[in-house]
């Protein structure tokens, strides 16, 4: 009885994306102009205000990032050995405060490549200026930031500027923490998985309206046969080798 209701909700779920899609290639090939001029003025919004936006979004994140990083470090300067919920406030803004980090050097790669797509008209020295000045930024912080929290965690090993730096920070890790990252980088792979889905597809839609040439697909079907293949290599070298030295 459980497979057949399985079953059942996995056709549902078929029938209901197939109406889905159609329903949206239907209003892409109804509305094929709009969706192009509208495609295009997107574009030369982002082109024409690139470097306005490299200089809102590293501000706002560099604020951010300092607002975060001041009051962690100003509540570890004021914690007691017993004070569970000062530490708990601690761990949680260090726990917000790296993603953040990872985030702003993220955009400011994206955002620079956007400069140089559009070199012929915007200075690139400004943009790579901005570039050099986010990515020293984010490192500086990240280093700082990851002191801060082995002064929290005495037992975490690692130096943020090594190239072993994720293999010694995981052994330092106790099993609840290892647990932990595991469970939610089996999570990510997960969703990831759905997302190039999802991205392909809106490809294939947006390709109705607008000529996006082959490299999108290239580039999608290669991170993601890249992730499913790193992913059974490991799992394979796991199950026929030391669980416990998984790095």
């Amino acid at each position: 009885m459980k497979t057949q209701k399985q079953t059942l909700k996995f056709f549902i779920a078929i029938i209901v994306s197939s109406l889905i899609g159609g329903l949206l290639g239907w209003f892409i090939i109804h509305f094929e102009t709009a969706i192009f001029h509208g495609l295009l003025n997107f574009q030369n919004l982002i082109l024409h205000n690139n470097l306005y936006i490299q200089f809102f979004i590293f501000g706002l994140c560099a604020l951010l990032i300092l607002s975060i990083f001041f009051s962690a470090k100003d509540k570890l300067n004021r914690l007691e050995p017993n004070d569970d919920v000062l530490f708990d406030q601690i761990d949680h803004q260090l726990g917000v405060l790296l993603p953040l980090i990872s985030a702003t050097m993220i955009s400011g790669f994206c955002l620079f490549g956007i400069t140089v797509t559009n070199a012929l008209n915007e200075p690139v020295l400004v943009g790579l200026i901005l570039f050099l000045l986010n990515t020293t930024f984010s490192l500086i912080m990240m280093v700082l930031s990851i002191k801060l929290t082995k002064v929290l965690y005495p037992e975490k090993k690692g130096n943020p500027l090594d190239f072993n730096f994720d293999k010694e920070w995981i052994k330092s890790c106790d099993e609840a923490e290892k647990f932990v990252i595991y469970k939610a980088s089996y999570r990510c792979y997960q969703l990831m998985n759905f997302v190039y889905c999802g991205v392909m597809t809106l490809c294939l839609l947006i390709s109705i309206a607008v000529n996006i040439g082959i490299f999108p697909y290239l580039l999608i079907g290669f991170l993601w046969i890249t992730q499913t293949l790193v992913y059974a290599r490991s799992v394979n070298q796991f199950q026929h080798g030391q669980l416990d030295n998984v790095q």
